[in-house]
């Protein structure tokens, strides 16, 4: 079994110590930075998206949400391009784009160093409250958008 970094055997722990299981874990194995994905959902709008907390021995953490699989097209590439800049420039903590597979992903980076490891689980989740009071605001017409 693969070694999880620090932060994310803090982010386990305050998993276990709060009894939130929301989440499941997998370390990768063989690598370098040691990340461990955990893997959940949010639920917006009577939908659940998929989410990741992604820890690793980096400086850096993130959270990642995929907001509408497959969605880009001919047609609505430009006006999803858009309003995805229009709120990156309003948003300060999170990053809307579109992956390879056409897909609408949310990043949030969050910097995270080893020394603040026991206070992952409160960052992690006050980040959640803020990304999914923006979700609940902005889902609706990011869905009008894409379809």
């Amino acid at each position: 079994m693969a070694e999880m970094a620090t932060k994310a055997r803090a982010f386990q722990d305050f998993l276990d110590a709060k009894e939130i299981k929301a989440f499941v874990s997998e370390t990768i194995e063989n690598d370098p930075e040691e990340t461990t994905v955990f893997r959940s959902h949010v639920e917006v709008d009577g939908q659940q998206l998929p989410l990741l907390v992604l820890l690793d021995r980096s400086i850096f953490s993130m959270i990642r949400v995929q907001i509408s699989p497959k969605c880009k097209t001919e047609e609505n590439e430009l006006a999803v391009l858009k309003l995805a800049n229009d709120l990156n420039l309003k948003y300060k903590p999170f990053k809307l784009y579109f992956d390879g597979e056409g897909s609408l992903i949310l990043d949030i980076c969050m910097i995270t160093p080893d020394e603040k490891a026991e206070e992952i689980g409160d960052m992690v989740y006050g980040m959640f409250n803020v990304m999914i009071t923006f979700l609940n605001e902005n889902y609706r017409t990011m869905m009008k958008t894409i379809w």
